[in-house]
């Protein structure tokens, strides 16, 4: 389709303006969308006004934004020449501006590349411990919570501007009992070696969490693109949890010595009840996610988590096995698998039982492709 009005690149700034522009976009993008929960307005602005050296830019077609991002400096994220990563976030498009995306991203990686990044990569809304990755499909089941979502035309949008897959994700759909008989043996063993289970203590939320933390900083350092945040940034990114979760599916596990060695954390699935809500966080929004609460028929595992030293004793399959046992225990029908990257080991712990449900990619800027 034929854009007829010229197309600006401008950054944010203290343009009042094309900050109201750059907020209100996601409402245009999934105008009429039920499936699409926006992040709070707040959270975004956050991000906006975050220290270091970052970039808000917006695509303009005559007056109105049509395309939007934050792209990001990480200095703290280095490359094997020393070179700090760059990031690109907060992706917004409308639908027909492909030339408008394509000058918006040679914007923002022209500035990266002029603030001396090395790889470029996205999306990714400030680190791994928030939203990255595109949802590339399929699109037939509904969304689960806590699923990056977007519309199925981002994808052509990356890949056209200059990006190639740098790592690919999957999740899957799985009869929870099918997973319970895989892994009885193994869970077995790891009891009989010492291990044990136990759930989060809802009455020391906010020491459980603290112990989350401190277990995802030793397991999960090695992963791609890890970067450290204060425990304080934590601790308010997952206040949010405590209403959607059941303290009987957040699982801890002890070694024979009593140490917490690895943690399960799984809630159930109740996108409906927090899509409901509409992203506002008042008496009214509350209201209606109490009244979609109960409308959940799976369990989300999304984070599955052991000690490196402790991975060979059978530890993340005793977690697995009781999590989806306690799954089928509680009458929920699916377990969704969530969000972990191909050839990751845990994505066998279902035994074949599962069905992929969606895919995902985290992209890599290989350079601008010719007009």
């Amino acid at each position: 389709m034929t854009e007829v009005a010229s197309i600006q690149i401008r950054e944010v700034g203290a343009d009042a303006r094309l900050l109201a522009g750059f907020l209100d976009l996601p409402k245009r993008v999934y105008l009429g969308d039920a499936l699409y929960v926006p992040a709070p307005r707040g959270e975004v602005v956050a991000a906006l006004r975050r220290d270091g050296a970052q970039k808000a830019l917006v695509a303009l077609s005559g007056d109105f934004v049509v395309a939007r991002l934050i792209a990001r400096l990480v200095p703290g994220l280095r490359d094997a020449e020393g070179k700090p990563y760059g990031i690109i976030g907060y992706f917004e498009a409308l639908a027909w501006y492909d030339e408008a995306v394509a000058d918006l991203f040679r914007a923002a990686t022209a500035w990266l590349r002029q603030a001396g990044a090395g790889p470029i990569v996205g999306p990714m809304d400030g680190d791994t411990w928030h939203r990255y990755r595109l949802n590339v499909g399929p699109f037939a089941d509904p969304p689960f919570l806590m699923e990056p979502y977007n519309p199925p035309y981002y994808e052509p949008l990356w890949t056209q501007s200059g990006f190639a897959p740098l790592e690919r994700y999957l999740s899957k759909r799985v009869d929870p009992g099918s997973v319970v008989a895989h892994l009885e043996g193994r869970s077995r063993e790891a009891l009989a070696a010492g291990y044990s289970l136990r759930p989060l203590d809802p009455r020391r939320f906010q020491e459980e969490l603290r112990t989350i933390y401190g277990l995802s900083r030793r397991i999960f350092a090695g992963n791609v693109l890890y970067t450290e945040i204060p425990e304080e940034e934590f601790l308010r990114l997952y206040a949010g949890t405590r209403s959607v979760i059941d303290p009987d599916l957040v699982l801890f596990a002890r070694s024979p010595s009593g140490e917490d060695v690895g943690f399960l954390f799984a809630y159930p699935d109740r996108f409906q009840a927090v899509a409901a809500m509409q992203g506002e966080r008042g008496l009214l929004a509350k209201l209606r996610f109490l009244r979609h609460r109960k409308e959940a028929d799976a369990v989300d595992f999304k984070t599955l988590g052991v000690l490196a030293e402790h991975r060979r004793a059978g530890v993340a399959a005793a977690l697995f096995h009781e999590g989806h046992r306690r799954t089928v225990e509680k009458g929920y029908m699916f377990a969704n698998h969530c969000l972990f990257r191909e050839g990751n080991p845990s994505g066998d712990l279902d035994g074949g039982a599962g069905r992929v449900m969606r895919r995902y990619v985290l992209y890599q800027w290989q350079g601008s492709p010719g007009r």
